[in-house]
């Protein structure tokens, strides 16, 4: 009797342990960044560890916003981005359709996501400055294991939906800027 509970038990905690385990590391992605590339763990086990909730899409504005109105928003974004370091909040800012021009980079908000989500919270960020002008807006900021970057993002009715970060440079005097 006492080896049959025995045994019970060590087949209810061996169920119960493995539900409680993070989902094991599987090289899907990221491997071309150098990353310790991982799936990332169900939705509910993600909830439970503070993981980043995928938002919604931004959805464009109709009519599309004026120059003023989407430079604020891109100030709302920046702020997310690299200040307070919410991705979950600053990727509401992003299009479904957005296209990332680093070559190394998939297009799409969720591609940008499974990059920055596991590395975001334990990368320290230094915000140096930022710029908007037409329909661009540049980030610049130091960042750890990176050196200092430059984003620039252009904006289409209010959402982003073009991404640079190779070899960009922070813009000067945008009356001399070459488009």
């Amino acid at each position: 009797m006492v080896m049959q509970t025995l045994t019970f038990l060590a087949v209810l905690l061996a169920s119960l342990r493995a539900l409680a385990a993070p989902t094991p590391p599987i090289r899907t992605w990221g491997a071309s960044y150098g990353l310790a590339a991982m799936v990332p763990p169900s939705k509910v086990l993600s909830a439970r560890q503070g993981a980043v909730v995928t938002p919604p899409p931004c959805v464009a504005i109709n009519p599309p916003p004026d120059e003023e109105a989407t430079e604020e928003r891109f100030s709302k974004f920046a702020d997310e981005f690299i200040v307070k370091k919410n991705l979950t909040a600053a990727f509401e800012y992003i299009s479904s359709t957005y296209t990332n021009h680093d070559s190394l980079a998939e297009d799409g908000p969720d591609a940008a996501l499974d990059v920055l989500g596991p590395l975001w919270d334990s990368t320290q960020i230094t915000p140096l400055r930022t710029a908007f002008g037409g329909d661009q807006g540049w980030l610049n900021y130091e960042a750890s294991g990176l050196g200092e970057v430059v984003d620039r993002f252009r904006w289409e009715a209010g959402c982003i939906v073009e991404h640079w970060d190779q070899g960009e440079t922070f813009p000067g005097d945008f009356s001399k800027r070459d488009e």
